[in-house]
């Protein structure tokens, strides 16, 4: 867990295209205008960069309806793996290295773009960061809530559930990001990105916690992935019609353990209900039919095809 100055400038500056709305997000270029200005030479070098984006990054794929079954209700490998772009400003030694590594990887085309890129904006994206904080109120609040005990042991049950007991170092990041008021989360392969501004105080374990359930999620057995998958969605066919068919298992069992199951078992409280668990309300009443049939003071259910699946599916339109 820390602050990485080189991810927190390459994550202002990827985002300032709004290359790939969802996964970057136009907050950034918003902010940017109303500090600096934008002018058709900025908007050129925006646009130039965000088309390298585009067409360089396995983001950008438009692979619906080829996708596995398992991929399409469970995280998928990429929830791991990442962009490969990005990894190369993931624990980097600076920024000007990162770049030159990441830049002397690219096609010959693309490399005086992107040196075009940075040269024009880092230089007002460091200053910009230069005046927060680094986080250190936020990563030493949590660093003391997840190194408990009792939140290490609740940890190695999650490994237990996913059947990942061999799990990878998942890192925790914070990243500026210029709203005052809201935070948010995102898995970035083997990280989780937490944005927030330096004077904005989170609950941030249970947000940890319930990525960090979708990145062991994704390295399940395949072969389990793939049985599971295809029980529930026998179960719950509407499940492939939702806008994201994820909120209708990968979601809820993120948000029974992450939320649900962390709040009694860390913290020794109980999750009304009657409260929003969730945004996504297709996600909210399955972690809560999750909840109701593997009450919190009972031992975890097993990630296996029968009832864990089937309290999931309950609150499905349509089924069997």
């Amino acid at each position: 867990m820390g602050y990485d100055e080189a991810f927190d400038l390459f994550n202002l500056l990827d985002n300032l295209p709004d290359w790939l709305p969802g996964y970057t997000n136009a907050i950034y270029q918003q902010d940017w205008e109303r500090r600096f200005g934008l002018d058709a030479k900025d908007r050129a070098a925006l646009e130039t960069y965000a088309r390298f984006r585009q067409r360089t990054s396995p983001m950008a794929r438009n692979d619906e309806g080829k996708r596995p079954l398992a991929d399409s209700l469970f995280a998928g490998s990429d929830t791991r793996i990442g962009d490969p772009y990005t990894g190369y400003f993931q624990n980097a030694a600076s920024f000007s290295a990162a770049t030159e590594a990441a830049i002397a990887a690219q096609a010959a085309g693309d490399r005086e773009l992107l040196r075009r890129f940075y040269a024009r904006f880092a230089p007002r994206a460091r200053a910009l960061l230069t005046g927060t904080a680094r986080f250190s109120q936020q990563q030493e609040t949590l660093t003391l809530e997840l190194a408990a005990p009792m939140a290490a042991a609740f940890a190695a049950r999650l490994r237990t559930f996913y059947g990942v007991e061999a799990a990878p170092t998942f890192h925790v990041r914070f990243v500026w990001w210029p709203y005052s008021n809201r935070t948010q989360a995102k898995l970035r392969g083997g990280s989780i990105v937490l944005f927030s501004d330096q004077h904005v105080q989170d609950d941030w374990a249970p947000i940890v916690l319930h990525e960090y359930a979708h990145f062991l999620s994704a390295g399940q057995p395949a072969a389990n992935r793939e049985a599971l998958a295809a029980a529930f969605a026998r179960l719950c066919p509407s499940a492939l019609a939702l806008p994201n068919p994820l909120n209708a298992l990968e979601e809820p069992l993120a948000i029974y353990w992450g939320q649900y199951r962390f709040e009694r078992e860390v913290r020794g409280k109980v999750l009304s209900s009657d409260s929003s668990w969730y945004a996504q309300p297709h996600a909210d009443r399955a972690a809560k039919a999750i909840a109701a049939a593997f009450p919190a003071e009972r031992p975890a259910p097993a990630l296996a095809v029968g009832p864990l699946l089937e309290a999931a599916a309950s609150v499905c339109e349509s089924r069997p």
